[in-house]
């Protein structure tokens, strides 16, 4: 087969089912049948607006989430047949961040990106350092989840979470919710508020034994939560990417305590935040992107070890030339993931 068929973007709201070329394999490449994609939040966003780093031109591929089968290979450390999952970047281990020990911001950081096709190839660096071989016992769609997952150890390990620590986790998509997960399996006794409004992320928060769920569209979620901590929470982890959540959360975090902006927001957007409030009351104020190599090992080991449970998260599974209403099922918030199966 010389060709094979992929999702392109051109603009916003506008994707296509596409023939595309081949190309052959150089040194150390590796060419993977995808056996599932999955949707995300960054794939909502480029569908509707665009990416900065990932649409450089267009038409472009996209999706970055994936599962796959080796079907050849120019690197001997992978076979045909080996099952395997891949990052979508590689830091380049040597540029300013590289060296201070945070790939996440690598100057050179180099992205996969094309999940939504039937097959991609893994250039040869990215082969190196964040492709990896999965069990045979574990579901492809699972192990597609390692990404997202990976995200999350990253902003949980910025949130610096304590055991018997109050944390909101405001937002809970699939990303809240593996926050809830690593709260509750992590560490001791935390104390977990979770806030959203869609009834399926509610009902989930819950079976995943977040304490107190708030509907941010019924609840007067600062009073809800003044109510039972009166001083505020001490961790708060925001994951919408809306400005005014970001505002928000400052009102219901305690002295002392900690919020982390893990929802990426529009490039122009900006909030006021108190003098006062930061120097006074010792608010801490942080941000975490992306994952390390380190947090995709994490990742896979705790989903191989059904320690991080996601069964329940991928919502439904579709074709490749559904992919457009997958995003759409998301933006209305009737799917939290969706896996695209994009080999027969």
């Amino acid at each position: 087969m010389s060709k094979f068929q992929a999702v392109l973007f051109y603009k916003p709201k506008k994707i296509k089912l596409a023939e595309l070329e081949r190309k052959d394999l150089h040194k150390n490449e590796v060419r993977v049948k995808i056996l599932y994609a999955l949707t995300g939040g960054t794939d909502v966003k480029t569908y509707l607006r665009g990416h900065p780093k990932l649409i450089k031109e267009t038409p472009s591929t996209f999706g970055y989430e994936l599962c796959g089968e080796v079907i050849e290979s120019k690197n001997p450390k992978f076979q045909i047949g080996d099952k395997i999952i891949s990052a979508n970047t590689v830091p380049c281990d040597k540029c300013f961040f590289c060296n201070k020990n945070q790939a996440e911001l690598c100057e050179n950081l180099e992205f996969l990106n094309g999940s939504f096709a039937q097959e991609i190839v893994i250039p040869a660096a990215l082969a190196k350092v964040n492709l990896y071989k999965i069990s045979k016992t574990i579901d492809p769609k699972i192990a597609a989840f390692t990404q997202t997952l990976a995200v999350c150890l990253l902003g949980f390990e910025r949130t610096h979470i304590k055991d018997n620590d109050i944390v909101c986790v405001y937002g809970i998509g699939a990303v809240g919710q593996c926050f809830i997960q690593l709260c509750k399996t992590l560490r001791e006794n935390v104390t977990v508020v979770a806030i959203g409004s869609s009834d399926i992320k509610k009902k989930l928060a819950k079976k995943y034994k977040a304490d107190l769920v708030l509907d941010y569209k019924k609840d007067d979620i600062e009073k809800e939560i003044k109510k039972l901590y009166p001083h505020g929470v001490d961790k708060i982890i925001e994951a919408t990417g809306k400005p005014e959540v970001w505002q928000d959360c400052i009102k219901f975090v305690r002295q002392g305590g900690l919020i982390n902006y893990f929802g990426g927001c529009p490039k122009d957007s900006s909030i006021k935040i108190s003098t006062y409030d930061l120097h006074y009351k010792e608010i801490t104020l942080t941000g975490s992107f992306h994952h390390t190599p380190k947090h995709i090992q994490q990742a896979l080991t705790l989903l191989q070890s059904n320690v991080i449970k996601v069964d329940d998260l991928i919502s439904d599974t579709m074709e490749l030339e559904d992919l457009e209403k997958a995003l759409k099922l998301m933006i209305k918030g009737e799917a939290i993931k969706v896996a695209i199966k994009t080999s027969h």
